[in-house]
Formats: C-alpha cells, structure tokens, sequence
C-alpha cells in the first residue's frame, strides 16, 4: 500500500499535464471549429435552397433561420439550422423551404454522431426524399416504399430510430418555425 500512495503522484502529475494540454489545445483551437461549423453550415445551405446567392440571419425562438436571397435581392426561399436528440446523440441538420413556405426544398444532416454504416446513413442521399414534401403535412417514417404525397418517409433499414428523430426535427421545425416565416418577409 506505501508503495502505491508514493507512486502515485506520477499518475496526478501525468493527469494535470494532460488536462491543461487538452485545454490548451480546445482554447487555441475554438475559433477555427467555429469557422469551419460555420463554412459547412452555409454550404448547406446552398445546397437546400436552389439559387441561394446571400442570406440574412435572424432567430425565431432558439433556431437560426436564415432569409435566403438571390442575385437580385429576390426571396427564393429559408433554411432553418435546427437539431434534436438522436438514437445516439444530437442530430443537427439544415432544413430548406421554399419562399411561400409550402415545401421542403432540401435537408441536409451537418452533424450526427449515430451508429455508423447504419444510423449516420441519413447523411446520404437518403434525405433526398424529403424534397418537394409539402409543408401541410406530418411527416411519418415507415417501413418499405413510402408515398410523398401522404407525408411519408421510408425508414433506412437497420436504423428506423435514426430515420424518426430527423424527421422529429423537420417536424418540429415545420410545426414552430414555419408560420412565423411569413413575419418576416
């Protein structure tokens, strides 16, 4: 036991080198982490809202919401930076909708930390269907072929509980954010 009580300062010592490491290295680091979230949060962007060429940002409750504008100054449409739970942890994605509001233009998952090789799949071209679902609806997962134009979305094999909590999000997003859009035209 004396011989464990002193050695063991070496194992503190190790600890709190590493720890001011770590620290050191979160500190030094954070500005380009804020960067580059923000460089692959625009890029989403552009890829939910077709024709987007500047954004305005502002905030409806605790979502970014960015007004999404063309060439012109023309509104072509929004896109919502929204997250929620996911089967493992949180799921962050950007939604885009039209500029009346009534469809889904694109979504895009920016950031999940689900299973891989089955719940990170919803950052694939499976969230392609959720383009040109119109707004009206609920959106529900199911199991096999789904049909848009009852709100439904197919569920990725192997990974139903991911495939839910985005489309909670989207859900979440379209039912709080969405009638306010008008607002701000």
């Amino acid at each position: 036991m004396k011989k464990f009580v002193e050695e063991s300062w070496l194992v503190l010592v190790m600890g709190v080198i590493f720890a001011c490491l770590l620290a050191g290295t979160q500190t030094s680091l954070s500005a380009r982490i804020a960067e580059n979230q923000q460089r692959v949060l625009l890029q989403a962007i552009g890829e939910v809202v077709p024709g987007v060429e500047t954004t305005e940002e502002f905030k409806i409750e605790s979502n970014q919401v960015f007004k999404c504008l063309d060439k012109n100054g023309e509104l072509v449409g929004w896109a919502v930076d929204a997250s929620g739970g996911g089967f493992v942890d949180k799921i962050r994605l950007v939604v885009g909708i039209r500029a009346d509001g009534r469809e889904i233009t694109g979504l895009k998952v920016i950031e999940n930390l689900e299973t891989p090789g089955l719940g990170n799949k919803i950052e694939g071209p499976w969230a392609e269907q959720y383009t040109g679902i119109s707004t009206d609806l609920s959106l529900t997962v199911i199991k096999g072929d789904a049909d848009p134009a009852r709100g439904e979305i197919s569920a990725i094999t192997g990974a139903t509980w991911s495939s839910r909590y985005v489309t909670d999000i989207v859900n979440d997003v379209l039912t709080r954010i969405r009638p306010k859009l008008a607002e701000q035209q």
